[in-house]
């Protein structure tokens, strides 16, 4: 299990740096991010199914300009591994899915405000970058590009090794405690969820034809969610 913490460390800090301050790859998108984390800690598909509805949840939800969204690359590590360990031991039933897409809504918001808090940091390294040239200190520029990298990355190893601990402490732990009218209750949850993405896609369109967009969304996501449940 540790070789599997320490890929995810070092997959965390390059989704967390194509977040925002390199490359910018989409690299960091759920889709992606938990489906990499569901193969690290397991299984592909399971990884996959929870990307796909929190890429619909957060698609309009973009880190523009000084806009600081939900930390989407965060819950997207944390359900990704808890989905692939679930379905390894308990399962990954509908109850269990939707508990993990909700309980991931915390880490999204715990994730939004570390990334404030190194946005904070990396403004003041910035600063002092400034101080340094006006000082005739050239080199200063490039010292503080690679100390506001090295944060980024630093801070999102770090996050990326919090948030799927999480998620394997919350398959391992918690999940199992959920008796079987707890599980239907969150089954019945479930398909909200896809609809709730497909909505907010639809309110943030400008497009003329919101309506297109909003049932092209939602029959790509039918689409995927088949596709999936196939390939596992």
């Amino acid at each position: 299990m540790a070789w599997r913490f320490l890929l995810a460390g070092i997959l965390g800090s390059l989704c967390y740096l194509d977040r925002t301050a390199a490359c910018q790859l989409m690299l960091h998108r759920p889709l992606i991010a938990a489906t990499l984390l569901g193969t690290i800690f397991g299984n592909f598909t399971a990884g996959a199914q929870v990307g796909a509805v929190l890429e619909l949840l957060y698609l309009a939800r973009l880190p523009v300009g000084a806009s600081v969204p939900p930390d989407d690359t965060g819950a997207a590590i944390f359900a990704g591994s808890a989905a692939a360990v679930a379905s390894s031991s308990i399962g990954l039933d509908g109850g269990s899915f939707t508990a993990l897409i909700l309980l991931s809504v915390a880490c999204a918001e715990a994730g939004k405000a570390a990334d404030r808090t190194v946005r904070k940091l990396n403004g003041r390294i910035a600063h002092l970058t400034l101080e340094s040239v006006e000082r005739g200190d050239v080199q200063a520029v490039e010292n503080g590009l690679m100390a506001g990298l090295t944060l980024f990355a630093l801070s999102g190893a770090i996050l990326a090794l919090l948030f799927s601990g999480a998620g394997v402490a919350v398959s391992k732990l918690l999940l199992p405690r959920f008796g079987p009218e707890s599980r239907l209750d969150f089954s019945a949850l479930q398909p909200v969820l896809p609809l709730l993405g497909a909505a907010s896609v639809y309110s943030c369109s400008r497009t003329e034809r919101t309506a297109a967009v909003f049932f092209l969304t939602m029959a790509a996501m039918f689409w995927a969610a088949v596709f999936f449940r196939w390939v596992g």
